[in-house]
C-alpha cells in the first residue's frame, strides 16, 4: 500500500470521493485518501448510507483511518477501530489529536476506553487524563496541550532551540506562550518576533501580556465568543492558579459556534436530546423520532386549551359567524411575531450582546415594535374588511366598520402581547439558569394561540354583545 502524504491533499469533488467510497474498493479508497483533504471526506462520508458507511469503515486500512481521524464522528471512528488489529489501532489513536482523542475516550464504552489508553504512548495518555478531568462542555473539555510554551528567563537563542525540538507536537505555533518556573501564564509572543531578533534578546523584553484568559471551567460557548470578539489565533485557558493548562485554537471555536448554533436552533424547534458530530443523513430514523416526539406530544396537549377557549365563546362565534375567517390570522400573527421576538432576543444572548441586566430596555424596545407592527397590521386588514369584505357575510345589525374595528383592534393587541411574550421568556429562562433556546419557542407557540382566542373573542363579545 503507497505511503500517504498529506503534503499532496487537495481539494478533490465530493461526488468524486463519495463514488470511491461506494466502490468499497480498498485500492479506490487508498487512491482517493493520497489525494483528496480530509475535510471534503468528511463530507462525501455524511451523505453514504448508513449500511455502506458501516462497510466502507470495517474495510478501512489503519494508514488510511489515522489520515481521517480528527475529521470523522466518533461513531464512525469508533466502528473503524473495531476491526484493526492491535498494531494499527495505536497507530490511529496516536494520530488523534488530543482533544479528539478525549471525545473518542469519553463516548465509548469503559472496556473500550482502557484498551485505548493501554495503546496510547506515556506522554498522550498522561495528556488524555487530565484533559477528561474537565466536563465535555467547558473550555477544559474543548482545549489541546499540543500548544507552544517557553520559559520566560531564556533568551531569544535558548527559545529557539526549545521551539525545534516541540514544532512537531505544537498545533500552532504562530502564538507562543511564555511561562513562569510555576508554570503560571505571563505573556506571549509571535514566531516572527523571534525570527527576527538577535539571539541575545530575552524573552522577556519580546513579550505581550497574554490579557484574554479562560479558565478551564468556564462554558466552551463563552470561548468560541471571545475567540471571535477578540479575533485571537488561539485563546489560552488557565485554571484557578493561573497555570496554563491548554489553548483553544481557532479552528476548535469554529466547531463550538456551529455546535452551539445548531443546538439552539434546534432547541427552538423543540427538538430534545443530543445530536452528537453525526450529520442528519447519519443519524437513524429511531434516534429523530425520541428527540421530536417530546416537544410535540407536550405541545399537542397544551393545544386543547386553545379548544376550550373557544368552547367558552361558543355563542359568540355561533352568532357572529364571520369571526371565524379572521381567528385563524389573528392567531398566526400573533405566533409569527412572537418565534420572530424570541430568535432575536436568544440570538442577541448567545453572541453575548444582552444580558439579564438589560431587562427593562429589550422590553421597551420590543413593545414599540409590537405596537408598530400590530398597528400597520391591523390597518391594512380594517381596510380590506372596509373595502373587500362581501356585506353578505355580515350578522344582521353589525356593520363592516364594527367588524373591521374588532379584528384589527385585536390583530394589534395580539401582536403588541406576542412580542412582548416572546421577548421576555428569554430572559426570564436566563435569569432563572434555563437554556432560553428550550423554554421560548415551543412556549410562545402555545401561549399566543391560547391569548389570541381570549383577545378576540373578549373584544368581540364586549362590542358585539
Amino acid at each position: 500500500m503507497a505511503e500517504l502524504d498529506s503534503k499532496n491533499q487537495k481539494p478533490v469533488d465530493v461526488e468524486t470521493i463519495l463514488e470511491a467510497l461506494e466502490s468499497q474498493s480498498v485500492d479506490r479508497i487508498t487512491s482517493i485518501a493520497e489525494e483528496a483533504h480530509p475535510g471534503d471526506v468528511e463530507q462525501a462520508f455524511e451523505r453514504l448510507d448508513e449500511s455502506i458507511r458501516e462497510e466502507v469503515l470495517e474495510k478501512l486500512p489503519g494508514k488510511v483511518l489515522s489520515e481521517w481521524a480528527d475529521y470523522l464522528p466518533v461513531a464512525d471512528l469508533e466502528l473503524g477501530l473495531e476491526n484493526l488489529p492491535e498494531g494499527q489501532k495505536a497507530e490511529v489513536l496516536d494520530s488523534l489529536s488530543d482533544d479528539e482523542l478525549v471525545d473518542l475516550l469519553q463516548e465509548v464504552e469503559e472496556e473500550d476506553r482502557d484498551e485505548y489508553m493501554e495503546l496510547l504512548p506515556e506522554d498522550k495518555r498522561e495528556d488524555a487524563e487530565e484533559l477528561m478531568r474537565y466536563p465535555e462542555q467547558t473550555a477544559g473539555g474543548r482545549m489541546t496541550k499540543a500548544m507552544a510554551t517557553i520559559p520566560v528567563n531564556l533568551t531569544v537563542k535558548e527559545a529557539l532551540n526549545i521551539l525545534e525540538q516541540e514544532h512537531d507536537e505544537a498545533e500552532l505555533l504562530s502564538r507562543i506562550f511564555v511561562i513562569d518556573d510555576k508554570e503560571r501564564l505571563v505573556g506571549k509572543v509571535r514566531l516572527r518576533d523571534l525570527a527576527f531578533s538577535t539571539w541575545d534578546t530575552p524573552i522577556s523584553e519580546l513579550m505581550s501580556q497574554a490579557e484574554i484568559t479562560i479558565n478551564a471551567m468556564e462554558d466552551q460557548e463563552e470561548a468560541g465568543q471571545m475567540i471571535a470578539r477578540y479575533d485571537l489565533m488561539a485563546l489560552p485557558v488557565i485554571d484557578n492558579a493561573n497555570r496554563l493548562v491548554g489553548v483553544i485554537t481557532y479552528d476548535d471555536a469554529l466547531d463550538i459556534i456551529e455546535e452551539e448554533s445548531t443546538e439552539d436552533m434546534e432547541k427552538i424547534s423543540g427538538i430534545g436530546g443530543e445530536r452528537g458530530d453525526q450529520a442528519y443523513l447519519q443519524i437513524s430514523t429511531f434516534t429523530h423520532l425520541k428527540r421530536r416526539f417530546g416537544w410535540v406530544l407536550v405541545l399537542a396537549f397544551l393545544a386543547l386549551t386553545s379548544g376550550f377557549v373557544l368552547h367558552s365563546y361558543e355563542e359568540v362565534l355561533t352568532a357572529y359567524y364571520v369571526l371565524a375567517i379572521y381567528f385563524p390570522m389573528v392567531v398566526a400573527a400573533g405566533g409569527n411575531t412572537g418565534a420572530q421576538s424570541a430568535t432575536m432576543v436568544i440570538r442577541a444572548m448567545s453572541l453575548g450582546e444582552l444580558d439579564t441586566r438589560e431587562f427593562g430596555r429589550v422590553i421597551w424596545k420590543e413593545a414599540r415594535v409590537g405596537i408598530m407592527l400590530g398597528a400597520l397590521l391591523g390597518i391594512c386588514v380594517a381596510l380590506q374588511i372596509s373595502f373587500l369584505l362581501p356585506t353578505s357575510l355580515m350578522p344582521e345589525g353589525i356593520s363592516l366598520f364594527t367588524v373591521a374595528m374588532v379584528v384589527a383592534c385585536a390583530l394589534t393587541i395580539q401582536i403588541c402581547t406576542s412580542t412582548l411574550f416572546g421577548a421576555l421568556l428569554p430572559i426570564l429562562a436566563r435569569m432563572m439558569k434555563l437554556d432560553p433556546a428550550v423554554v421560548a419557542s415551543p412556549a410562545i407557540t402555545t401561549i399566543v394561540d391560547v391569548s389570541g382566542a381570549i383577545i378576540y373573542f373578549s373584544l368581540a363579545k364586549s362590542i358585539f354583545v
